[in-house]
């Protein structure tokens, strides 16, 4: 899942921003061109396995310094201008979390508390999942969408690594798996089951242009209408987040990294991995990463 978020960042970087009319891709293998280094969705999302791993307790200020120790030994393009400047200018997690005001955490409703939720599906106890998705995102992103859309990714990586269910089944369900949706929420939500990979259903308003940072509950419908169709094919949901446009790193990163786990088929883009960046925080770190993570909660057969 690591190495798979890694790989979808990394190759969607190069994509991001533009509409996906202006995006195209070679039938043949997909290679990096002057970018194999992965962003702020990826580090997020490793700051977040590393507080599971050390077993510490899942809070608030726990999970601020993790953000600020992973950005800070290894600073990262990506991040917003307002999150770059807290990352940059909180001298401790106590600043991190003071520097919006209540008020202003309500109003973020885009995808960065979503980018960082894989992680959060290996916790063995399901109900921690969801704890634990909404903690991530109030810290932050504390709109409703923001948080329904964090812990339906979590949810995602959940129901694929212990119940190793196909994603057209945990999609289905995934709805009314979220506690605590508006009824627009689920409209829409439930809505994404049935349209396969319609853009002006999943994208709405922004069909023109494709995935908004800007709009998290979007993101997760973009999420789920590619893995619901794509997911057990790592290559073909590769190129489909690619295609959708707009915020193409992240939701490559999220599609990937859940496509990764237990793959349906070994698709995954040889070239993409073995040249994917490999120092000190590379493609070996995140191997390791992943295992330490399947470790710290293994699956336990009755």
């Amino acid at each position: 899942m690591m190495v798979g978020m890694a790989i979808g960042d990394a190759f969607g970087a190069r994509f991001e921003n533009l509409n996906r009319h202006e995006i195209s891709l070679p039938k043949g293998p997909l290679t990096y061109q002057n970018q194999n280094r992965y962003t702020d969705d990826t580090q997020m999302a490793i700051a977040v396995a590393e507080l599971l791993i050390s077993g510490d307790p899942f809070t608030d200020e726990n999970l601020a310094l993790a953000f600020l120790h992973a950005y800070r030994r290894d600073p990262r393009p990506g991040y917003s201008p307002l999150t770059t400047s807290m990352l940059c200018g909180s001298a401790d997690s106590a600043a991190f979390l003071h520097w919006l005001s209540d008020d202003e955490i309500r109003e973020r409703k885009s995808d960065g508390a979503v980018m960082r939720a894989l992680p959060l599906g290996f916790m063995t106890d399901r109900k921690k999942v969801v704890e634990s998705a909404i903690t991530s995102a109030r810290i932050t992103h504390n709109h409703p969408d923001s948080v329904a859309a964090t812990v339906g990714v979590a949810l995602i990586a959940h129901e694929r690594f212990f119940r190793k269910r196909i994603f057209a089944d945990i999609i289905r369900d995934l709805p009314r798996s979220i506690p605590n949706l508006n009824p627009s929420q689920l409209a829409y939500l439930s809505g994404i089951i049935s349209v396969g990979l319609n853009p002006e259903v999943i994208l709405g308003s922004y069909a023109d242009y494709g995935v908004p940072y800007t709009e998290s509950l979007i993101m997760l419908g973009a999420v789920m209408a590619i893995l619901s169709i794509c997911g057990e094919d790592p290559d073909y949901a590769l190129r489909t987040s690619i295609l959708f446009g707009g915020d193409t790193d992240t939701t490559a990163a999220l599609v990937l990294g859940a496509a990764l786990i237990h793959p349906g088929k070994d698709t995954l883009p040889n070239l993409l991995l073995t040249d994917l960046e490999d120092g000190r925080y590379g493609r070996d770190f995140l191997m390791d990463l992943g295992d330490r993570l399947s470790a710290r909660f293994p699956i336990i057969r009755s």
